[in-house]
């Protein structure tokens, strides 16, 4: 049988012995065949150079999921592999590293405990697939279970060492009453363009808000800055109003993360939240639930030890009270080009800070802004290891039926991507598996 092996340079001495182990059993084995330069096309040539072989061994190690290079060239295999009904790729694991979500799919071999008997496995696994045994599946559902438990066991270290960080995006709050995007601007534009009316003796007819919207959809940031222009000093009232008016309390999610947040007997806390919400859906819960926290939205605010912070990056507008003359919510481009060109502001430095001390866990959040994507990049160059430090819960996407291409294209370019910033995908069917997942973290 022909067989290809994708590895890191690195862990050469351990492929040597699988190589000379293959051999003796028979085999023509392929490495190093690709020559791959900078500047190379790597998916195509990956598929000239395993277009003869029978089977693909998919090396997983900390020093190949260190290389961006070794990323690509896994999840290219991955993708040549998509409309196959009989898979060639099998992974093999030689330490404890976390096997890439794209391929945990597939039945992989775990060498890491026993090399000899890992070896007799990968040759008698090997000679199954010869003869094709139509009873042996190449692809397997418990592997990916097995991957989940291992990424949820690696997020439970991290909080009982006191280095899990929550990020929260807008997913966390919309089950809880608090409007989408979308709603929140319409609501606003509503409220502007009543109040143009009525300033200037305008008559735009019924539903303005939604047939302006239509006729001049501008993107999200530049409409922002409409409304801020528009209704000046009542800007942040106005947004509070239209957020809290559903009367929002709670939701499943956001009891599972005050679950998260109370203090463990055997290990540390919570080492923070940040949010990109300008709710204060969590900080009432937590207050609820007797967890100490404190909101902190400018850098002039400290917490005490004991208290959980909870960093409001995009600005934060609670409930009741005075809006405190300091918030800047970031809703605008100019507050959004402000906060990307200022390489020192305390939102960028408090990010930064989680990104490169602590694991990040992130909820509800798209991975689309920006900003953000800067900070992971930069937090990822910075990353000595280059391991992949960070996860993010991602619903699995499922349009069409169970094995469609295109849904598996889309899982593996997401995946793709996230990797690119050092973050792990934990995949999900649907959202409501979420609460339970960030509970088993415990």
């Amino acid at each position: 049988m022909r067989i290809f092996i994708s590895y890191s340079h690195q862990d050469k001495p351990t492929v040597d012995l699988i190589t000379a182990r293959l051999k003796q059993a028979g085999h023509e084995v392929w490495i190093d065949h690709l020559k791959l330069r900078p500047g190379d096309n790597i998916s195509r040539k990956i598929h000239e150079g395993i277009g003869s072989a029978e089977a693909i061994l998919v090396v997983v190690s900390a020093n190949a999921l260190r290389s961006k290079w070794m990323l690509q060239e896994f999840s290219s295999l991955a993708l040549s592999e998509l409309s196959k009904r009989e898979p060639k790729i099998i992974p093999v694991l030689l330490d404890d590293s976390a096997v890439p979500s794209y391929l945990s799919n597939y039945l992989y071999l775990d060498l890491s405990r026993d090399l000899a008997g890992g070896l007799d496995k990968l040759v008698h696994s090997l000679e199954i697939v010869q003869r094709k045994e139509a009873d042996t599946p190449r692809r397997s559902t418990e592997q990916r279970t097995d991957s989940l438990a291992g990424q949820v066991a690696a997020l439970g270290g991290a909080l009982k060492s006191g280095r899990l960080t929550l990020v929260c995006g807008a997913g966390v709050s919309v089950g809880a009453g608090i409007p989408v995007w979308n709603q929140l601007l319409l609501r606003l534009l509503e409220s502007m363009i009543e109040r143009l009316s009525k300033d200037h003796s305008l008559n735009p007819g019924n539903n303005a808000a939604e047939e302006f919207n239509n006729r001049h959809g501008a993107s999200s940031l530049i409409l922002g800055k409409y409304l801020k222009n528009n209704l000046g000093k009542d800007f942040g009232k106005e947004v509070r109003d239209a957020l809290y008016s559903a009367k929002p309390t709670t939701c499943d999610l956001i009891d599972a993360i005050v679950d998260l947040s109370r203090p463990q007997r055997d290990g540390k806390p919570l080492d923070s939240i940040v949010t990109f919400n300008f709710d204060g859906l969590i900080e009432e819960n937590l207050t609820t639930a007797t967890i100490l926290n404190r909101a902190i939205y400018t850098e002039a605010i400290k917490h005490d030890p004991n208290e959980l912070p909870v960093y409001h990056v995009h600005g934060y507008l609670p409930r009741i009270g005075k809006i405190p003359d300091e918030t800047d919510i970031v809703f605008s481009e100019d507050a959004y080009h402000s906060q990307f060109i200022d390489p020192f502001s305390w939102s960028n430095l408090i990010q930064l800070n989680k990104l490169t001390q602590n694991t990040c866990l992130f909820v509800g959040v798209s991975l689309t802004d920006p900003n953000l994507r800067r900070l992971l990049d930069v937090a990822w160059r910075k990353n000595p290891d280059k391991t992949l430090s960070h996860y993010i819960l991602k619903k699995r996407p499922r349009f069409g039926t169970k094995d469609d291409v295109l849904d598996d294209l889309a899982r593996l370019l997401e995946e793709q991507d996230a990797n690119a910033l050092g973050i792990n995908v934990i995949w999900v069917d649907d959202y409501d598996e979420i609460p339970n997942l960030l509970r088993s973290v415990r």
